[in-house]
């Protein structure tokens, strides 16, 4: 877990806990805009920013949560990131998507255990 950007104080961990949220509602728009950046050039960033925009404005209008701490921050150092290292886009939307997979598993165990089987 070691990796550079965490060691300069910098943690993308909200951004991916706040896309997460968005695919545990099956809602991939945003992942899916990040998952395109390609290259660091406007149009790729103007699409990353706008799928952080998009998943930030889901979470604080359809579900009404709070965001993760330390959001602001994270949300400008992972754009930095990005900026320097397009393919990382892709890297957090594939994260949040395994955190979203493996908490759903879960709550299916909670739910199973449960119902006394």
């Amino acid at each position: 877990m070691g990796s550079m950007a965490e060691r300069r104080g910098l943690s993308f961990e909200p951004v991916v806990d706040l896309l997460a949220r968005l695919a545990r509602d099956r809602v991939y728009g945003p992942l899916d805009m990040l998952s395109r950046v390609e290259d660091n050039d406007e149009f790729y960033m103007k699409m990353a920013r706008e799928a952080l925009y998009s998943a930030l404005r889901y979470v604080s209008t359809e579900k009404g949560e709070s965001p993760p701490p330390g959001l602001e921050d994270s949300i400008r150092g992972t754009l930095a990131i990005i900026r320097k290292k397009p393919y990382f886009a892709k890297e957090v939307a594939l994260r949040a998507l395994a955190r979203a997979m493996s908490s759903r598993e879960k709550e299916g165990e909670e739910k199973k255990e449960g119902q006394g089987e």
